[in-house]
């Protein structure tokens, strides 16, 4: 996460760094249009203390954790599966992992910016999973669906390998 805050404060990453990288939807077309507004803006912001960004700010920012940070994997929904999965993150993600756990790993403020809108990005430090996992990991429950099933043991495999690699999870939901 030290690589994204440093980022954020001082952009060195170019709209050329993220050719292949990210892209392919509106949002993030326009954030890589406007790479160096938005990059300017972030450092302002992360000086004057951060806050709340907008859409566009908010891209920006999960564009820097794409091309700053080592993707481990990913947990996805169709388009018409995003109350079903916010339910699977408040329940039997929140009930495994903790629900503070989760909550930080959606949306939690990066060099004092937050996204209120979407897409949003959180963070977990390492302190936080070795706690977790020293509490302890319980099993998969049973009873859930095959996709839930799936989705928590990918993300419990995540926090675990996260807390032993001596790495912060940071998570984007966009």
């Amino acid at each position: 996460m030290d690589d994204v805050v440093a980022e954020l404060r001082s952009p060195t990453v170019t709209a050329a760094d993220l050719a292949g990288r990210v892209g392919g939807t509106d949002l993030l077309d326009e954030v890589i249009d406007r790479w160096s507004e938005y990059a300017q803006a972030a450092a302002q912001a992360a000086a004057s203390g951060g806050g709340a960004l907008d859409a566009g700010m908010a891209a920006y920012l999960v564009a820097v954790v794409q091309v700053r940070t080592h993707w481990y994997g990913a947990l996805g929904h169709s388009s018409s599966g995003g109350e079903d999965f916010r339910a699977f993150l408040a329940g039997p993600a929140s009930d495994v992992l903790g629900r503070d756990l989760v909550r930080h790993l959606l949306n939690r403020e990066l060099a004092g910016m937050s996204s209120p809108v979407y897409p949003w990005v959180g963070w977990v430090s390492n302190a936080e999973l070795r706690a977790a996992v020293a509490r302890g990991l319980p099993d998969v429950p049973e009873g859930l669906g095959p996709d839930d099933e799936e989705a928590l043991s990918r993300l419990v495999a995540a926090v675990a390998r996260a807390a032993s690699g001596g790495l912060d999870l940071l998570g984007v939901y966009a």
